[in-house]
């Protein structure tokens, strides 16, 4: 009887070790899938950092592998703007069909930006104005801080509709990914300003030629696209009877409509030297001439130009993609459309190139 009690007690013992070491294989087994999980993102960030050549890119890269990996509901970045007071957010939710989305804001909590260290919040009923969403009953939030000036740049904010979803693993993994988010976001911004600087004409703030290169190198094949080019009739009597700070003065003036007007068309404006401007449109020929139409009407009204008593005019040159393959043979069909017609007398009027 004793024998068998004994024998009964020794079983419970190692059926209790057995639970025991089942449930630590579990964990374990779940702590290697996270470790895997965290060097898997680690990586996905670094090669983003180093392919990725706009900041908002990299956010959507960003949002899309937290998302992915992490399987949160939301996953939203809130990055302070250069302006004091305003907050971008960079976010993703399932309740948005995982769609992408950039929203200004005016305001963002204080004590949630002075938050250090990777913190957890589980919801009872409360709720949260950072929130994207109502489902939420744990929060992840961990923050961005700009390594060079220990100054907080924004916070990353995880969001789950259950409750203490969030490990402390996953918090600790946290700690380290937002230094290199840090570092990243703060290179990205940068690498935006040196583009800026290179690529973008200083008097009209519209690209330069470098930047015209760079599209050729690129090619557009696969996009339908209008390439216009247009120089100022007359411009040169303004620098000869005014000078050249007059000259700069129309120059500012007609670009600020033309990239006003094309940018509205989600088009691109760049200077390839003195008066002389491309405009490319990712629009059929017949768009693209109703905008341009827009602008060469525009010019004449501009009070920079009536102020000469001068008459300045735009003349047009333009070719579409469909007539050649190649960037370069787009421009130079337009440019000659343009050549000829000056040439022909025809000024102030949109001359359609043909092959």
């Amino acid at each position: 009887m004793l024998n068998k009690l004994k024998d009964s007690i020794e079983s419970e013992k190692i059926k209790i070790i057995s639970d025991e070491l089942r449930i630590e294989n579990v964990n374990l087994r779940k702590e290697l899938q996270e470790s895997k999980a965290a060097n898997w993102i680690l990586s996905q960030v670094i090669k983003a950092c180093g392919t990725v050549n706009s900041f908002e890119a990299l956010m959507e890269n960003i949002t899309d592998i937290l998302m992915g990996v992490l399987g949160v509901d939301t996953c939203s970045i809130w990055i302070k703007s250069d302006n004091i007071g305003k907050y971008t957010s960079y976010s993703r939710s399932v309740y948005n069909s995982n769609e992408y989305e950039i929203e200004r804001y005016d305001d963002f909590p204080d004590d949630i930006l002075e938050i250090k260290d990777t913190k957890t919040l589980d919801i009872n009923n409360e709720k949260f104005s950072f929130c994207k969403w109502e489902n939420v009953n744990s929060i992840l939030i961990s923050s961005l801080e700009d390594v060079r000036t220990n100054r907080e740049r924004g916070v990353i904010i995880l969001e789950h509709r259950n409750k203490n979803f969030f490990s402390e693993n996953t918090k600790q993994f946290f700690d380290i990914l937002s230094i290199q988010l840090s570092i990243a976001a703060v290179n990205s911004k940068m690498f935006e300003k040196i583009n800026e600087i290179t690529n973008k004409d200083p008097l009209t703030k519209c690209h330069n030629r470098k930047y015209l290169e760079k599209i050729i190198s690129e090619n557009l094949s696969g996009r339908e696209y209008t390439l216009a080019v247009f120089d100022l009739d007359n411009f040169k009597m303004i620098n000869d009877l005014f000078g050249h700070k007059k000259g700069d003065d129309v120059l500012v003036r007609v670009s600020k409509l033309a990239r006003t007007i094309v940018e509205d068309n989600e088009g691109e404006l760049i200077r390839i030297g003195g008066d002389e401007f491309v405009i490319i449109l990712y629009k059929t020929i017949e768009e693209s001439v109703r905008i341009l139409e827009k602008l060469r009407k525009g010019v004449p009204d501009l009070h920079t130009i009536k102020d000469t008593g001068i008459d300045i005019t735009m003349t047009i040159g333009v070719a579409c993609s469909k007539l050649v393959d190649g960037v370069d043979k787009i421009f130079n069909l337009a440019d000659m459309a343009l050549i000829e017609g000056k040439k022909n007398n025809c000024k102030n009027k949109i001359h359609i190139a043909s092959y």
